[in-house]
């Protein structure tokens, strides 16, 4: 098997002109959490739209505080419309009220006293203080969510700020199946059924449906049926198991006879079968059939795809909590566990589903190096 650098295969899936578009849907913004939005989310106002009170306390001119006591004219809640202040005035106002026109300054309630509808202060008090201005948060115009970004509950709130109702999201079609005469489809129940299909189609829920097609036998001809058939009605092909060169994988066989196999392999331990064709332009990713290899290639292949309509792969700078030797005499992918800027290290291997469970991230490390507890790595997360 042919095996090329990991920065080749990158270039390659980014070169070549798959028939691979990104297509959008309209959906109520609380249907659309967790999903990837296809278009930019543009704020159509500021936040706030008026001059707010950061604080309950005493909106003032500034200029008023060298008079030894200020008179209240009145009380301001979030739900009142702003009067105007007067020389010579204070108003009470609460968190979230907006201040009056012409006051500058809030001063804070504990920085007060308060006698006979007069309010005194005490304390240094700067000019503009805990006042939030137009804008301050949000500028109209602003960016809120890029292509690609994935709406998270904490971002809901500032698309629901802006009185959107409706996003536009990703709404790509995936195929996917597995290979082997030994497996059963994934809702089986039974023992031998096909475990890594759903943990794909789960991670491309942000991007669109998956469609399952079950699995192929080791037969040339059901390999065929199934790509084909993936190419036919979806957008992306996902092929898993049937990655190697033995008598019963058929998978790239069938690509290369149907359309174009881009690379049969890369030079990367973990990841090294993982492959990506192209068959009726529609891109074919092949995942080997074990859960932490499948995973991974299609974090790295996959992504890189997705990539091309607007998926952004998170890549971040970790450092290494403890020593990690690679003996390997070839580059090798490590599952991490990332706590902040720190990342350790998990053990080693294709198939390891609690390893896999402990994991938010990998990283790319090079042969017969011994890295050291705190050096700094490039990690992608999860």
């Amino acid at each position: 098997m042919a095996l090329i650098s990991l920065d080749e295969a990158r270039g390659i899936l980014m070169a070549y002109p798959f028939n691979l578009r990104c297509k959008g849907k309209e959906m109520d913004v609380f249907r659309a959490v967790g999903r990837a939005v296809s278009r930019d989310v543009i704020a159509v106002k500021n936040v706030p739209d008026r001059r707010l009170s950061a604080m309950d306390g005493y909106a003032v001119r500034f200029e008023d505080l060298n008079l030894k006591k200020l008179k209240v004219a009145g009380k301001v809640f979030p739900d009142s419309q702003p009067p105007s202040i007067n020389p010579g005035e204070a108003y009470y106002v609460t968190t979230g009220a907006p201040v009056p026109i012409g006051a500058d300054t809030v001063v804070r309630v504990e920085n007060s006293t308060l006698e006979d509808g007069y309010v005194q202060f005490k304390g240094k008090i700067s000019a503009g203080k805990d006042i939030r201005e137009i804008g301050e948060d949000v500028k109209e115009g602003d960016l809120i969510l890029g292509k690609g970004e994935i709406l998270t509950p904490n971002k809901l709130g500032a698309v629901l700020i802006q009185g959107l109702n409706m996003v536009e999201v990703m709404d790509m079609t995936f195929a996917i199946f597995a290979n082997g005469d030994e497996l059963s489809s994934y809702y089986s129940g039974e023992s031998n059924r096909d475990i890594i299909s759903p943990m794909i189609m789960n991670l491309l829920y942000p991007f669109g449906k998956s469609e399952y097609l079950g699995v192929a036998k080791d037969k040339k001809e059901d390999v065929r049926s199934m790509i084909l058939k993936g190419a036919e009605e979806a957008d992306v092909v996902i092929s898993i198991g049937g990655s190697s060169v033995g008598e019963k994988d058929f998978v790239k066989k069938v690509i290369k006879e149907e359309g174009d196999l881009l690379f049969e392999g890369v030079n990367v331990n973990v990841i090294k079968r993982g492959a990506v064709g192209s068959v009726k332009g529609k891109p074919i990713i092949v995942l080997p059939g074990q859960v932490v290899s499948a995973y991974l290639t299609f974090l790295e292949f996959g992504m890189t795809l997705l990539s091309k309509i607007g998926v952004k792969r998170r890549k971040v700078k970790v450092i290494l909590d403890e020593d990690l030797l690679i003996v390997h005499n070839m580059d090798s992918t490590f599952l991490l566990d990332i706590e902040g800027c720190y990342a350790k290290p998990l053990r080693w291997g294709v198939g390891l589903y609690s390893d896999l469970a402990k994991a938010n991230g990998y990283g790319y490390f090079k042969k017969m190096t011994h890295y050291k507890k705190g050096d700094e790595v490039e990690a992608y997360l999860f």
